[in-house]
């Protein structure tokens, strides 16, 4: 999931490796970013905050210091293998000059007081677009649903489906302050979130997981979404009747750009459009533009799975 601190609410569910990638931390802006996270913690009443850092990036937070770093840590692994994926698929990355911000949290309570009482049991954090900070907690900790049975995997599913968000967001794949539809955004974050640590799961692998949405729609009497309709309307994937499928759709979109080789150039062309292009009314004509008539593309991505 991410979202615009401003009301948009937009929803879902190693170390040292990436040297020579030209990061230069300003440290006085570092500091700012975290100053300005702590006032936020005190004002909703969390202190204290405290700190661990990585090469690449910054936590803070009121989780224990061993989840912090064990977080952070994830976050290392997922960057250095996002950074090799897609620079074989011919992605110019570029890397921010700071280290990434991540807020790390104590449990459901702390996320709900940091975020202002904004909180759903089926979401694990966020990444704030206008903040440009991944915020994450712990599903088992402090107000955990005890009716709701967590494990690890859940933390590390939200967290690299975030980190994936994080990442497009700050190496060149995407740019906040366009406007990218959620389907393509939500779309590569799926495709990312398959990664899993000691190699039990490599981004970019078939989400079967996600590809269950279309069933979950169908029993709910919900159809196949066009492309060109997924594309002009983010409502779909925030909306509970369409969650679902939307979510199944815009992995199987990314998926099918990703993977295909006749494609991929394409969708390459498509991303750096809309880099530069930040018209909500164009957003079907512009698709078009790159990657050809829509309505054959989506019968060739009804055939992912």
């Amino acid at each position: 999931m991410n979202r615009r601190t401003t009301p948009i609410s937009r929803r879902s569910c190693l170390l040292g490796t990436l040297a020579g990638l030209g990061l230069g931390m300003d440290p006085a802006k570092a500091d700012e970013s975290i100053d300005a996270i702590k006032a936020k913690a005190r004002k909703a009443g969390m202190e204290p905050f405290d700190e661990s850092e990585t090469e690449h990036y910054r936590g803070v937070g009121d989780a224990p210091e061993r989840f912090r770093k064990e977080a952070l840590a994830i976050c290392e692994a997922v960057a250095a293998d996002y950074r090799k994926h897609f620079e074989s698929k011919g992605f110019e990355l570029t890397w921010p000059k700071d280290k990434l911000t991540v807020v790390i949290l104590l449990g459901p309570k702390s996320y709900a007081m940091f975020e202002g009482g904004f909180v759903d049991e089926a979401i694990g954090g966020h990444f704030d677009l206008d903040a440009n900070r991944l915020v994450m907690f712990d599903f088992r900790g402090t107000g955990a649903n005890p009716r709701a049975p967590v494990a690890e995997q859940d933390n590390t599913l939200a967290l690299v489906h975030e980190t994936v968000h994080q990442l497009t967001f700050n190496t060149g794949v995407l740019d906040r302050k366009a406007d990218v539809p959620l389907c393509v955004s939500e779309g590569l974050a799926t495709y990312g979130e398959t990664w899993r640590p000691r190699h039990k799961g490599d981004i970019g692998a078939v989400n079967l997981r996600r590809g269950r949405g279309l069933e979950l729609g169908r029993r709910a009497g919900v159809g196949w979404i066009p492309l060109a309709t997924l594309l002009a309307d983010d409502k779909l994937l925030n909306e509970e009747k369409t969650q679902q499928v939307a979510y199944a759709e815009s992995w199987m979109f990314v998926h099918k750009m990703l993977k295909d080789p006749a494609r991929l150039p394409k969708f390459r062309a498509y991303l750096a459009a809309l880099r530069e292009k930040s018209d909500p009314a164009r957003r079907v004509e512009v698709a078009r533009d790159h990657l050809g008539d829509l309505e054959r593309l989506d019968k060739e991505i009804r055939t992912v799975r």
